[in-house]
């Protein structure tokens, strides 16, 4: 069985001998800088959230404050006087759960950096397209 891989190495080993190893041109490697700047110099940067973007949270941020300023009494959201959950009997599972601060915290950044996921997803496969 080793004799056809033999006869197949010597035959490969003959034509590498008489093809000769082709050599760049001088300037080969600035050519290749030259173009890779080039194709630096042609990405911009786009911030994540746009100017407009961050206005349309800043308008939304103060009309929320400008509305909790005029309305401070306001019982529009008041959930203690719901009486449909008497009704049905539900008891919530978590009426005896105390967290520190540090673990409030902590669900808190984990639920920011999994709401940020999609989104940085649907950038990057933007970016390789």
């Amino acid at each position: 069985m080793e004799a056809p891989f033999n006869k197949q190495d010597e035959i490969i080993k003959k034509l590498l001998q008489e093809a000769s190893l082709e050599k760049p041109s001088l300037d080969f490697s600035n050519n290749v800088m030259q173009q890779i700047e080039k194709q630096k110099a042609s990405q911009t940067y786009r911030p994540l959230i746009s100017k407009t973007a961050w206005g349309a949270i800043l308008a939304i941020f103060l009309l929320g404050l400008l509305w909790v300023y005029f309305n401070p009494a306001s019982n529009m959201y008041d959930v203690g006087n719901l009486t449909f959950t008497e009704k049905l009997n539900i008891k919530n599972p978590f009426e005896g759960l105390t967290l520190s601060k540090t673990t409030a915290y902590a669900i808190g950044v984990m639920a920011l950096f999994l709401l940020q996921i999609p989104f940085l997803k649907r950038i990057l496969e933007k970016n390789q397209l």
